[in-house]
């Protein structure tokens, strides 16, 4: 009892620096009944939507395919998981969802996020006992200003990015650590961790760290050898780092270069963004809200106390005024960065944020309350007259906001004069005579952990949870489907109605077609838009597939759901469904089996190398490509035809003029309407094609009187099933808005030869890839290539990654249809090998593996010599 006692004493303030964040959420989450204490989740916006999908993949990929590490046929048609693993899976707070399978994964990501506050408290209060700087409860109540800080409950649901608050403190601490003899190896060990974590965040600090040294040689200067001495240990930590981590960054930096990269800005405007003014909102409790995800100020709220400290540093006589010049510069340029595009963009690696901006702010919130620590530090002590010129700064700011607050969505004049009551109860705390001195820092644990949770709550008040019923409910008739799917081959793809999000197919781990995914090869969206698919910039619906592209794409099943509840939503409109075999019905999910699916890979001929894609006329495409496959042009100008409508009539509506595809509204308190009406000539398909104006909710489609259901989202010409089996019986599409003008753009009708499509399928699969082993990274089979011209074609698409081998002698792949990997070959029959292998791994593994051996071996000679005393 008397150990447990002294470790206790000794700790608390450490335990307490976890306990309270960890607990302030905790409770929050009971109040909002989050599962399994009720029915909500956290899986709100993308944490629900993009997320949660890669955890689920996660838990496949260490438990039964380790193969996917590299690589996945379930992103997408099939692509490098490498740069996926370093963007968002690499946390080692991620195995905790190997605990929670199932409808549990929910509780898991809560438990993670829980944690991630927790560590990060106790982080940055690790960094102030082990700098000296303060002790006793001033480390719990700064580190609960620091682990709920603005930028941590804004960011909640970006869960990979909350380990940056967790490493920060420690890169921090190992950069003091420099300035010490013969302390080095923290820095970057720490930040090399942090660059494998979440390299993105880890770029965010190696910025900052280049500004904190700065300030920090001019904190610590004593004598110039010493500062020599420190700078050559930086750039040999910060060197030793990235040579750590090569294993990984080099290849995710090719990644890079072949997704995200290619939208690096190009052109920089060199403006403010907005009036700087408008970050003082930031300072009042509880100014988040959903509409300050997709575009808002910097979320940098740390409380009364960082604020007060943090101006009076400035002002503190006590501090020497070379350091205080050093730390205007650097706040100058930190302040400068939250509003002045350049460097806004630099922050972010020369690219505009998708959602979510100003995701540096973190460091921002670091470094308020470092300095307020410094202060603390050097002077605890405040005086009325030292607290004079923060109060009246900080009055000024309120009341600006006070004074505008109709123009911040997320703020009310409650929550400003919330935020003055905390401000005078800190100042008041702070001016406590002597006497009290002892419950000072106690008096203001309780208001920061009192303002703290006010933001928090107040933040997160405004954004609606997730129901966990509607999330487990269709994950568990999407995997009890995906089950239930015969596995007969060794590849197939399995197409579905019905979707929660475009990363279903690793949620429910089967190949598919739709991914949302920020490191999205831009190759992809771009060829399944080509094809009349909802795409666009990381992300593919594959909502609108025609039974041409069905075959092409290997979709040989077909998932239908055959609800009217909520628990399995339509995405889709597809009557060609009833062309393909119903082979089970599986829940509320019935499953339909396509004979006309062509193999992962076939002999075609090699026009496909020399493919010209029909930009905006997914129809033609798509003709266009099974001519090239087939080398038939009578074929492939006779799979679609071109349909007409028998007439187009008009309601509150007319035709802008000289445009005749522009439509105005003519009335406009009511919808508008341009109603179509044709008679289908055969029992075939039929497609109608939509242009890209009509895309996020512009239009309503009906087709007699039935709503068709159409993904809103498209920056490409699509492709819709509108009817099929429909001969004789006369059709009316009705396209109704409620804009004012409206493009109706693309508006063609096309009918799908059935017996042209058996053909192409026919001749398609004469010699197809006879697959002997098949896994994520590795193929293997034979073909036979009857004809000269042709090649192997397949529906893989083309990366820098794979490695080709036929009969044993490696060869150069090529791209067939601009995408897809092919191979040219000379009749006969042959052994194809296929192996995928991350570009640049091997050698980023070397270059860490031998970095990491000799940083241990100079370690170890330093210590033998430190140990005799030799240097």
């Amino acid at each position: 009892m008397t150990r447990l006692y002294t470790f206790l004493r000794r700790h608390y303030a450490l335990g307490l620096s976890f306990l309270l964040p960890f607990a302030i959420i905790f409770i929050y989450g009971l109040s909002r009944h989050v599962f399994p204490f009720g029915g909500q989740t956290i899986m709100t916006v993308d944490l629900g939507q993009q997320y949660i999908d890669f955890f689920a993949y996660f838990r496949t990929t260490l438990l039964q395919h380790p193969d996917t590490f590299f690589y996945s046929f379930a992103k997408g048609l099939g692509g490098d998981m490498l740069g996926v693993w370093a963007y968002y899976l690499m946390s080692p707070f991620n195995l905790l969802v190997l605990l929670t399978p199932g409808k549990w994964l929910s509780f898991g990501i809560w438990l993670m996020v829980l944690l991630k506050y927790g560590f990060s408290g106790l982080s940055f209060a690790y960094y102030l006992k082990k700098s000296r700087l303060l002790s006793g409860w001033w480390l719990p109540t700064l580190s609960l200003a620091y682990a709920l800080s603005g930028f941590a409950i804004a960011n909640q649901f970006n869960v990979m990015w909350l380990d940056a608050m967790i490493w920060l403190p420690l890169v921090i601490l190992g950069i003091e650590q420099l300035f010490e003899r013969h302390r080095f190896w923290l820095y970057p060990l720490s930040l090399a961790a942090l660059l494998i974590i979440n390299y993105y965040m880890g770029y965010m600090v190696c910025l900052f760290v280049i500004a904190y040294f700065f300030w920090a040689s001019v904190h610590h200067f004593k004598t110039w050898r010493q500062t020599y001495l420190a700078y050559l240990k930086f750039a040999g930590g910060s060197i030793l780092a990235g040579l750590l981590a090569a294993w990984l960054l080099l290849p995710t930096f090719f990644q890079l270069t072949q997704s995200k990269g290619q939208y690096t800005i190009q052109k920089i405007h060199w403006k403010i963004d907005y009036n700087p003014l408008k970050i003082l909102s930031k300072l009042v409790v509880g100014n988040f809200n959903f509409d300050q995800m997709p575009k808002g100020e910097p979320n940098i709220f740390v409380g009364s106390l960082v604020l007060i400290g943090f101006i009076a540093y400035f002002l503190t006589r006590s501090i020497p005024i070379k350091e205080r010049l050093a730390a205007l510069l650097v706040t100058g340029f930190l302040g400068l960065s939250l509003c002045f595009e350049p460097l806004d963009l630099l922050w972010h690696g020369m690219q505009f944020p998708v959602w979510y901006p100003y995701r540096f702010s973190y460091v921002i919130s670091f470094w308020l309350i470092v300095l307020a620590v410094q202060r603390l530090h050097y002077q605890p002590q405040f005086k009325w007259y030292s607290l004079l010129a923060p109060l009246l700064l900080l009055a000024a700011s309120l009341a600006y906001t006070f004074k505008h607050v109709k123009t911040f969505s997320a703020l009310s004049e409650r929550q400003v004069l919330l935020s003055v009551g905390f401000l005078i109860a800190v100042s008041l705390i702070l001016m406590l005579p002597a006497r009290f001195k002892r419950y000072t820092t106690v008096f203001l644990l309780l208001v920061t952990g009192g303002e703290m949770t006010a933001n928090a709550v107040l933040s997160l008040n405004q954004i609606s949870y997730v129901s966990q019923k509607d999330y487990a409910d269709y994950t568990e008739q999407l995997q009890s489907a995906v089950a239930a799917v015969p596995n007969k081959v060794p590849f197939q793809r399995i197409g579905k109605t019905f979707m929660r999000t475009k990363n279903d197919p690793m949620q429910a781990n089967y190949f598919g077609g739709s991914h949302f995914n920020s490191m999205l090869e831009p190759s992809y969206p771009k060829f399944m838009g080509s094809i009349g698919e909802p795409a666009g910039d990381g992300s593919v619906a594959d909502t609108n597939q025609t039974m041409f592209t069905d075959a092409l794409l290997s979709y040989r099943y077909y998932l239908n759901s055959t609800s009217v509840q909520a628990t399995v939503p339509r995405s889709t409109n597809k009557p060609d469904l009833s062309d393909y075999r119903q082979i089970k019905q599986n829940g509320q999910i019935a499953i339909y089996q396509n004979d006309n699916a062509l193999p992962l890979g076939f002999a075609a001929s090699d026009k496909v190398l020399k493919h010209k894609v029909t930009a905006d006329y997914p129809i033609l495409e798509q003709g266009n490509i099974a001519t090239k496959l087939t080398d038939n042009p009578t074929l492939g100008n006779q799979l679609f035809t071109l349909q007409y409508f028998n007439t187009v009539s008009y309601q509150n509506t007319k035709q802008k003029p000289k445009l005749n595809e522009t439509f105005l509204r003519i009335n406009s308190k009511k919808d508008a309407h341009v109603t179509y009406t044709f008679t289908p000539t055969t029992n075939d398909p039929y497609y109608l094609t939509l242009g890209s104006s009509l895309e996020k909710n512009a239009v309503r489609l009906t087709l007699n009187g039935q709503p068709i259901t159409q993904y809103d989202t498209f920056r490409d010409t699509v492709a819709l099933n509108l009817t099929n089996k429909a001969l004789g019986k006369p059709q009316t599409l009705d396209i109704a808005f409620s804009k004012d003008e409206i493009w109706l753009q693309n508006i063609n009708l096309y009918s799908l030869n059935l017996e042209t499509l058996s053909k192409i399928t026919t001749q398609l699969k004469q010699s197809p890839l006879h697959i002997k082993h098949f896994s994520n990274t590795h193929i293997s089979g034979d073909i036979t290539i009857k004809h000269k011209n042709q090649v192997l074609m397949t529906t893989i698409p083309y990366a820098p990654g794979w490695q080709v081998t036929v009969d044993n002698h490696p060869v150069k792949a090529v791209k067939g249809l601009k995408n897809f990997i092919a191979v040219p070959l000379k009749a006969g029959h042959h052994q194809i090998k296929l192996t995928y292998r991350p570009p640049y791994f091997k050698l980023g593994l070397l270059i860490s593996v031998v970095s990491g051996l000799m940083a241990i071996l100079i370690a170890i000679i330093t210590r033998y010599f430190r140990r005799r005393r030799l240097f």
